[in-house]
């Protein structure tokens, strides 16, 4: 992969956008397997935490129904699947971005160019990120920045529109199932390029996925609660 490094203030070499994707997903260690939420949460704290150490922020994160968002860490992913660095599992509910060999092997390289500082961060962010069940790793960050959950769902946000706007995001669902369900297929063109509904269909991809997520871990949680009884 062609490398694009930067000199920061103090010397330091600084990634790219698509190079700071890339060892971020590294740092998730062999085989980590990211759904299209947690890397939005992932280059979300990144952004946030360490910009100083990453020539960032890197993206113009929103607050989405679960949290920030921005559909131009796509643009990244899609750059990665065609240059070979990153592969999607299309086995489960949602899509699983996972690096391949020469992506493994790329990330690797660029950690290890990075201050140490940052390395050490995006380890410890991509552990957290991964381990952590959707509804804590969300409530840690509304917690800490609390902007990004204006417009939440979650119960711990509650706002007065919840239940009108959950309904128009069930309607934008089912309208948008042509395009979401084929987010690694048919729609590898630039982000950029999307018309909003688009964008809109993207931000609501992640959602239900995000709900996806709440329903599995709650029922999980129940099941566990009745065999303990």
């Amino acid at each position: 992969m062609k490398s694009e490094m930067s000199g920061g203030p103090d010397g330091a070499m600084e990634p790219s956008r698509r190079r700071t994707v890339l060892a971020g997903m590294a740092a998730g260690g062999p085989g980590a397997a990211f759904d299209a939420v947690r890397l939005q949460k992932l280059f979300f704290l990144v952004d946030r935490e360490i910009p100083h150490l990453m020539g960032g922020p890197r993206f113009d994160y929103k607050p989405h129904h679960f949290g920030p968002f921005d559909e131009a860490v796509y643009d990244e992913v899609h750059g990665l699947i065609a240059s070979g660095d990153v592969s999607v599992d299309t086995t489960f509910r949602c899509p699983l971005s996972v690096l391949t060999d020469s992506g493994v092997a790329s990330g690797a390289r660029i950690l290890e160019q990075m201050p140490e500082g940052a390395s050490k961060y995006m380890k410890r962010a991509a552990r957290w990120i991964l381990t952590t069940p959707f509804r804590p790793m969300l409530a840690g960050i509304y917690g800490q920045y609390p902007d990004m959950a204006v417009n939440s769902l979650l119960p711990f946000a509650p706002k007065p529109h919840v239940r009108s706007t959950f309904n128009q995001l069930t309607s934008s669902f089912v309208s948008g199932m042509g395009r979401v369900l084929d987010l690694f297929g048919t729609l590898n063109g630039p982000r950029s390029a999307l018309d909003g509904e688009a964008v809109d269909a993207l931000a609501t991809y992640d959602d239900w996925c995000a709900v996806g997520a709440d329903i599995e871990e709650a029922m999980s949680t129940l099941g566990a609660a009745g065999q303990a009884s």
